[in-house]
């Protein structure tokens, strides 16, 4: 029986791989504060149609800080604007203003107001208008 026993370990060990050596080492990412902070955030491609500006210049600047395999997270910055966004958000969006203000009027025409501090979500399914002002920067996920 002692035999069968040590037998019995020798194979449950060599068949466990060691995942010491094969294992990923995955590490919380600090963000770059200089960059939530806006420096050297570099001009983006303009990606809103100029028919839905509705106030103000519409040019972005920003950069993807990290991509996971299902989240994005990006620090955005752009002028003071009104923009309409009349396709509805395909997805969430978590939003920490960083600086400035941000209003969200919905179709329903009811306002929500945020200042740099503050956080919310934008649902899949909103549209409405998307107002910026102040130097506006945001981190979004």
């Amino acid at each position: 029986m002692k035999y069968f026993r040590f037998v019995l370990c020798s194979i449950m060990l060599a068949v466990v791989p060691a995942a010491a050596d094969d294992a990923k080492v995955i590490s919380p990412i600090k963000l770059d504060a200089a960059k939530l902070a806006g420096a050297g955030l570099p001009a983006q491609e303009k990606w809103m149609n100029p028919k839905d500006v509705l106030a103000g210049e519409h040019k972005p600047r920003g950069e993807i800080v990290y991509v996971g395999e299902q989240i994005v997270v990006e620090v955005y910055e752009d002028e003071p604007g009104v923009y309409r966004i009349a396709a509805p958000f395909v997805y969430d969006e978590y939003v920490d203003i960083q600086s400035g203000k941000l209003i969200l009027t919905g179709t329903d025409g009811v306002a929500h107001e945020y200042v740099a501090g503050e956080r919310l979500v934008v649902p899949k399914g909103w549209s409405g208008t998307w107002e910026m002002l102040g130097n506006y920067r945001e981190l979004i996920v």
